[in-house]
């Protein structure tokens, strides 16, 4: 059972770590979810469970201002190949936790 209510957005991100090969990297993407404890996103890096990352997600914001910048980090807990050339990744925030626009539910 998940700890928080997981809402499909695609919010634009920036990713930055070292991937598997131990090559440092930093990624523009988007996330598929987003919870106030972590979210999912695809990449073309191997990024195995454990790895350390640190993330910019651009929050949208009301009235057509420009997206505000959330600085977090957090740790892989599941990736799994798309297919051959591309990974979704499943990360635990392990800083700062997103701020939703909607009710959270623990249960």
């Amino acid at each position: 059972m998940r700890r928080y209510h997981r809402m499909g957005v695609a919010l634009e991100m920036q990713v930055s770590g070292t991937d598997r090969r131990g090559v440092a990297f930093e990624e523009k993407t988007s996330s598929d979810d987003v919870s106030r404890g972590g979210c999912s996103f695809h990449t073309e890096r191997e990024l195995p469970t454990g790895t350390e990352l640190e993330l910019i997600i651009l929050r949208r914001s009301a009235a057509r201002r420009p997206p505000v910048p959330f600085l977090t980090t957090g740790v892989v807990v599941r990736s799994g190949n798309v297919d051959a050339k591309h990974f979704k990744v499943s990360v635990c925030f392990t800083g700062p936790q997103f701020p939703t626009y909607a009710s959270e539910s623990t249960a």
